[in-house]
């Protein structure tokens, strides 16, 4: 591979560490840090006991890891010897753990070390008795570094799961040239330094870890914090602030969990990315992030198959809508059959395009077909675009309820319904996703009593034209991500 050819994930990182070997690459909030040239020594020999035990170019490694830095090293691991990794989630159930190996079909599974102290932490995940050979992760790390003159690669090295929200999450796949081209595009868009740090909350079984924090803090020589994903708000508050954190992204649930937990003077404006996309962000709370946090929200969209497309870095007041990333093209397909939407073109599903994304869903040919239509995206979400070219992301299509006035998506009746007062949490599903109709169920979990909280759900529906129903609920289940688990939720509220 020559300096201007493809550019594959374990030498762009090489190269950061070749110019900044002593920095600190990772640190953990429970202990322990790395600096780069460290991390890539750690690399290569998680590499060797790859190779030692006949993982080569094209091969499978399934991950079932608690995140750290082992677990970073061992993705660049298995990228540089050409392989690609999936990870089982801790989600899975044991026949989702099956499925998922039989779509990939590993050579190896790598567990955490089975140490007296935490013995416990990797049965969490379902394995399935048919799995491939298990190794530990320590085990691995314990080989002779693979030898520098190993010909680098630039094929897949991932398939990671999509949110699990609409169903049985689809494996997506990734080459590693066009995520390390997709990556630079989104530093050089968000601006992040070699000075910042990048902090996650995140497991890193997911897009949102990997893409957002660990390599966007990686490729740009930052220093990544790794946090335990099952801290509590107010210890990840005092994580933010004794850390100096600079980037941060995380979901609209996550922001108003750590505005519940601020005390009086809490003050995050140090980070100057507080980045937030994946679910639809209402207005409250970018404003209560603003102030009770300090924190200006800057919103962004992408997916796991696309990479990110959209985001809201301008300088000064929050622009009113989202702009595309240099070289992501984007436009507004109408939606057919939908009053107010159909013959407009600034209203309708967002469709983009690049030359830097996802390989597509492994054996979904129909998701692929409705999808990929070579050369554009087709995201599945509903878009307005504004007077002055920006854009403004309103929900799923199968979220988008009728009503006279028009199309009503089920996030922004959620907040509507939440702003009662009555209702903690809402989650409207549309008993005919898709279909563009007027009944929903809401599911509420109530502020106060169950009464208070179906009559102002009910009124909600009402003043929209809406029928249906309104359930109250003790917790909303959450995907691997925290989006709401809506097929659990659909399953546990008899709907199909």
């Amino acid at each position: 591979m020559t300096a201007a050819g493809p550019e594959g994930l374990y030498q762009a990182v090489r190269a950061v560490a070749d110019r900044r070997p002593d920095a600190c690459a990772i640190q953990r909030t429970d202990g322990g840090t790395a600096g780069y040239a460290e991390l890539l020594g750690l690399a290569d020999r998680i590499a060797g006991g790859l190779a030692e035990r006949g993982v080569r170019a094209g091969d499978c490694v399934a991950y079932a890891l608690r995140g750290g830095i082992g677990y970073v090293a061992l993705i660049l691991a298995t990228a540089r010897l050409g392989a690609h990794y999936v990870p089982l989630l801790t989600g899975f159930s044991e026949p989702e753990a099956k499925e998922a190996l039989r779509l990939t079909r590993p050579v190896l599974l790598v567990t955490d070390p089975a140490t007296p102290a935490d013995t416990t932490a990797p049965a969490r995940r379902a394995v399935p008795a048919d799995a491939p050979a298990a190794v530990p992760l320590d085990r691995l790390a314990s080989a002779e570094p693979l030898a520098d003159d190993t010909p680098a690669h630039t094929g897949v090295f991932r398939v990671l799961w999509s949110s699990g929200s609409t169903g049985f999450p689809k494996g997506i796949a990734w080459r590693q040239d066009t995520f390390v081209r997709e990556r630079r595009r989104w530093i050089a868009d968000t601006a992040i330094r070699d000075t910042d740090v990048v902090f996650c909350r995140h497991t890193l079984d997911v897009a949102h870890a990997t893409d957002l924090h660990v390599f966007a803090a990686l490729l740009s020589g930052a220093r990544l914090v790794l946090a335990d994903p099952d801290a509590p708000p107010r210890v990840l508050l005092h994580q933010l602030v004794r850390y100096r954190a600079t980037v941060m992204s995380a979901l609209p649930r996550h922001y108003e969990e750590l505005a519940d937990a601020a005390a009086p003077g809490t003050d995050l404006a140090g980070i100057r990315r507080a980045l937030c996309g994946g679910a639809y962000l209402s207005p409250a709370v970018t404003r209560r992030a603003r102030e009770t946090l300090g924190l200006r929200i800057r919103e962004i969209y992408g997916s796991t198959e696309f990479g990110l497309a959209l985001g809201d870095m301008a300088d000064g007041p929050a622009g009113d809508g989202l702009a595309p990333v240099a070289r992501v093209g984007v436009r507004i397909a109408p939606l057919p059959g939908a009053p107010g939407t159909s013959g407009t073109p600034d209203t309708g599903e967002l469709v983009l395009r690049s030359d830097c994304t996802s390989e597509g869903y492994l054996e979904q040919d129909a998701a692929n077909a409705r999808t990929f239509r070579a050369p554009e995206f087709w995201t599945g979400d509903m878009a307005h675009r504004t007077a002055d070219g920006r854009y403004r992301i309103l929900g799923r299509l199968t979220d988008a309820l009728a009503t006279p006035a028009g199309p009503v998506l089920a996030p922004v009746l959620d907040e509507e319904i939440e702003a009662t007062g009555a209702v903690a949490e809402a989650v409207s599903l549309p008993l005919h996703p898709g279909a563009y109709r007027n009944e929903v169920l809401v599911a509420v979990r109530p502020r106060g009593s169950v009464a208070e909280a179906s009559t102002a759900a009910r009124a909600v529906l009402r003043r929209h034209g809406l029928h249906g129903r309104v359930e109250p609920v003790d917790a909303v289940p959450r995907t691997e991500v925290g989006k709401v688990d809506k097929p659990s939720l659909r399953a546990r509220l008899g709907l199909t």
